[in-house]
């Protein structure tokens, strides 16, 4: 029996990820997820052969996530993947989560970072634990204030998103060092240009007027952006692949400053203080 725990699976190329995961047998899925009648719309139109546990949740909320996480630990006792899809992309109003947070940073970046920390218990009780981050080939755009990891003084949803891409590929390669000689692998993956509700916003502003075009003739079906994903998920070819940014199904060299260790030891830190949580 394999247990994979995902979040962002009620819409866009993360539904058709934990469909082409269903295809297996003796699977125990755990999806997190806020609202439960989407996801039970969604299962009345297509059904999940295996075993499935919905875990309410609000990325939004540190406490939610415990909950969450104090929950999984009660119906199962290890976890062989978990999978951080759940990505958030606001308006250009400065908008902040419950605990204060900009809700970009809030979501893309601390939620997994808490998640992962609170299941990594579970997935050392695996024989081979995986650790699936989605990020984007946005993050060659983003432009970092260390001394503003929130853009607080100068907001901007695109930005926002860009950075918080960025940090995806931070927070893999600093986890993977970090759990060397665990067992336990942790990736990204860029899905490219799907075509999903949130490609509109997702598009370089220079694209935007093209957008129509992009969708017809550039953007990937939602069963292809969640390809490298599901390779990630299940190929033994990748078993002790670690700290690796995909696309394709194939290791890409990452460009910019994703190997600024002080950079990374900077959002470690920050992800830490705002989650309230410390890896040990």
């Amino acid at each position: 029996m394999k247990r994979i725990v995902m979040t962002g699976v009620t819409s866009g190329f993360g539904q058709q990820w934990l469909y082409q995961l269903d295809k297996q047998q003796d699977i125990e899925f755990f999806v997190l997820a806020r609202n439960k009648s989407k996801f039970e719309a969604m299962l009345k139109l297509k059904p999940l052969s295996n075993q499935i546990h919905f875990i309410e949740c609000d990325l939004l909320s540190i406490s939610s996530i415990h909950a969450a996480a104090d929950q999984i630990q009660q119906l199962t006792d290890s976890i062989d993947v978990l999978v951080n899809n759940a990505g958030w992309w606001g308006s250009n109003t400065f908008d902040t989560s419950s605990d204060g947070i900009e809700s970009t940073f809030a979501v893309n970046q601390v939620a997994p970072f808490l998640l992962t920390g609170r299941l990594l218990p579970l997935l050392s009780k695996s024989k081979q634990g995986r650790i699936i981050n989605t990020a984007s080939f946005r993050y060659e755009d983003a432009k970092i204030d260390r001394n503003d990891l929130q853009l607080k003084e100068n907001f901007n949803g695109e930005q926002a998103y860009c950075n918080s891409k960025f940090y995806s590929v931070l927070f893999t390669q600093s986890l993977a060092e970090k759990l060397a000689g665990t067992g336990i692998t942790v990736n990204c993956f860029d899905p490219g240009i799907v075509d999903t509700p949130m490609l509109k916003k997702a598009l370089p502003v220079w694209l935007s007027p093209f957008y129509s075009l992009v969708r017809r003739f550039v953007a990937r079906t939602p069963d292809k952006g969640a390809e490298t994903g599901v390779y990630l998920c299940e190929s033994d070819s990748v078993s002790t692949s670690t700290g690796s940014y995909y696309k394709d199904k194939s290791i890409q060299k990452t460009k910019g400053s994703t190997r600024d260790t002080s950079l990374a030891n900077m959002l470690w830190k920050n992800s830490t203080d705002l989650s309230g949580f410390e890896y040990s």
